[in-house]
């Protein structure tokens, strides 16, 4: 019953979109042409522009996954979803206006329209949202899970459940609960037989918590999976976790994937034409800044304007990266060697200014065109330390899951130069779990919003 109720809220939502994206339309149009009074005789051409505009955004908010249970979707990124998808809409109705249409379409409707649209979309998803999770708190339509073993998974699993009420999960209770059953306020359920317990308490889950020796109970009660309607979770030992797991089917065999990125083609082929674009034309407006910065480096010191250095990035690829050079330049090698720190002698007194001001970080636009980096990512580090950093920091090398930045997450929290190595992988492991297009257009604008000068950058 309680999928059927699920799928009717789902229902609820399309016909309130719909509602929505005619409401939006025929507001623009009374706007434009009622109040501005601005042409005439185009209310049946609206009107019937108005349910196509239904159905595309129907077609559009299905392609953004916006038709999906809504408790497994976090508010903002709903939200970025319904704005994408609105703007995706109002594009595909002008392109299909233009191919199948003689005469044009109003472009300050469909202005009004979007400015319309995202507003009421807003407004109507956050208060659909708000009654479902309302209906869940309150104990309506609960989902229903059943939880059987005591494994360390099972505690986490609790305790993220309990965080969330709005979610609407609740336990009825606990089999083979190793004496928990009470810390947790779940009641504790006899060792009876599965599917008896399935039968009495009809749950929409049994989620399975064994691990280490007792992980062949969890094969045993897998097989029940077969003869019961209710959905097997099984909670996997992958700890260590630090940027994601995922599960595939691999000819039938399921694979757990640990501590992998989130692979997305159509994303990773946006974000490789960003660095593209945004590098080549920042080469392009700062070339006469980098020749001045040239002139005063060979006024100033003597040496090359360049400087290069072996770094790691994607996969542990070594390449070398470019910067302006800004120590003095000795036989012995000594300038290369040993971390940055405060007033060191090896920096050049212009040299200090660049590190201060970051500028000795453009040439490596020349590195993210050629590909060796990312506008946004972690930043990449000599061989010779992540030697070291490996054996003392855990989970150092994940950073590498992800193609090396001019700034990154890291950075724009101020975890740059001589700062904590543990807090900037932290920081580096929670920008590669989270990583989206719209996730580096973020750090790109705080990274100009806060300034290039940083109090760390020696």
């Amino acid at each position: 019953m309680i999928k059927s109720y699920r799928h009717s809220f789902l229902f609820q939502l399309l016909i309130l979109d719909g509602l929505v994206s005619a409401l939006a339309w025929y507001f623009a149009y009374y706007v434009r042409f009622e109040i501005l009074r601005e042409g005439e005789g185009w209310e049946m051409t609206f009107f019937q522009l108005g349910v196509l505009m239904v159905i595309v955004n129907w077609f559009c908010f299905n392609l953004n996954n916006l038709y999906e249970d809504i408790e497994v979707k976090p508010w903002h990124r709903e939200f970025i979803g319904v704005s994408f998808s609105v703007i995706h809409g109002a594009i595909s109705m002008t392109v299909l206006y233009y191919f199948f249409s003689p005469t044009r379409i109003s472009r300050g409707q469909l202005l009004l329209y979007l400015v319309f649209a995202e507003v009421l979309f807003i407004l109507s998803r956050t208060m659909f949202r708000n009654h479902i999770h309302n209906m869940y708190t309150k104990g309506k339509l609960a989902h229903k899970i059943l939880l059987v073993g005591s494994g360390a998974q099972a505690e986490k699993y609790i305790n993220s459940i309990r965080n969330l009420p709005e979610l609407g999960y609740r336990f009825v209770g606990w089999m083979d609960d190793d004496g928990l059953a009470g810390k947790y306020n779940i009641p504790k359920l006899p060792e009876t037989p599965i599917l008896e317990l399935i039968e009495t308490w009809q749950p929409e889950f049994v989620v399975v918590g064994y691990a280490g020796a007792h992980r062949d109970k969890a094969s045993a009660l897998l097989e029940y999976s077969f003869d019961s309607l209710a959905s097997f979770i099984v909670l996997t030992e992958t700890n260590p976790n630090f940027i994601g797991t995922t599960i595939d089917d691999f000819f039938g065999i399921p694979v757990v994937k640990v501590n992998q990125p989130r692979e997305d083609f159509f994303a990773g082929l946006i974000k490789r034409s960003m660095d593209i674009v945004l590098s080549a034309f920042g080469i392009l407006i700062l070339s006469p800044l980098f020749l001045l910065i040239a002139c005063l480096i060979k006024l100033t010191s003597r040496g090359p304007v360049f400087f290069k250095q072996e770094r790691m990035t994607l996969d542990g690829d070594l390449f070398f990266m470019y910067k302006f050079r800004t120590m003095g330049v000795f036989l012995d090698g000594t300038n290369e060697q040993g971390w940055t720190v405060k007033n060191d002698p090896r920096i050049t007194g212009f040299g200090s200014f660049l590190r201060k001001t970051s500028l000795d970080e453009f040439p490596q636009l020349w590195n993210v065109l050629k590909g060796d980096m990312s506008l946004v990512g972690p930043r990449p580090e000599r061989p010779i330390y992540i030697k070291e950093f490996r054996k003392k920091v855990p989970a150092y090398m994940l950073r590498h899951k992800m193609k090396a930045g001019i700034t990154g997450w890291a950075q724009v929290n101020g975890w740059r130069g001589d700062t904590s190595i543990e807090k900037r992988i932290e920081f580096d492991l929670y920008y590669i779990r989270h990583w989206s297009v719209w996730f580096d257009v973020k750090i790109l604008i705080l990274t100009f919003v806060r300034g290039f000068v940083n109090k760390n950058a020696y």
